[in-house]
């Protein structure tokens, strides 16, 4: 009994930090353009054995400035966030709890939102259970508004 125990709590401290250890991020990206500019999301594991991620919203433009900024995380089933078009160089990233405002031309990202009759649907950063973690043209996931449910 006192070596099933001890290779109980073997297997606990060993493998199970083994297995959080090699969860590797994971980036959905939106090409924007034929030089190579998208706009991406990454999920970083938080938890050794839940699904829960910090996000980082990344923007990559041509000549190789990148600008990063921090999402709300999620702590289970809120990673997706759909991005809009409100204008010539402007995008809107709208997740269950934030929204971000990246700017093309200033390659910046900043909180804030866009006239609601201004947005066009460009697609949405998601995943979960069988579906990988990527971004989904509107062909491919129709719209859905991001509420959080909860109880």
């Amino acid at each position: 009994m006192k070596n099933l125990i001890s290779s109980i709590i073997f297997l606990f401290f060993t493998i199970l930090p083994i297995q959080a250890c090699s969860d590797t991020n994971h980036q959905a990206i939106y090409i924007l353009n034929k030089n190579g500019s998208s706009i991406a999301i990454e999920l970083s594991p938080i938890h050794p054995f839940l699904a829960e991620y910090d996000r980082i919203l990344i923007l990559s433009l041509q000549g190789g400035k990148i600008t990063k900024q921090k999402l709300f995380p999620d702590t289970g089933g809120y990673s997706s966030s759909n991005l809009y078009k409100c204008g010539p160089t402007i995008y809107l990233v709208k997740g269950y709890f934030d929204e971000w405002i990246v700017d093309l031309e200033a390659g910046t990202i900043i909180e804030g939102q866009c006239k609601e009759a201004d947005l066009e649907y460009v697609g949405v950063f998601k995943g979960g259970g069988s579906n990988p973690w990527q971004f989904y043209l509107p062909s491919e996931y129709k719209e859905t508004k991001l509420e959080a449910k909860g109880g």
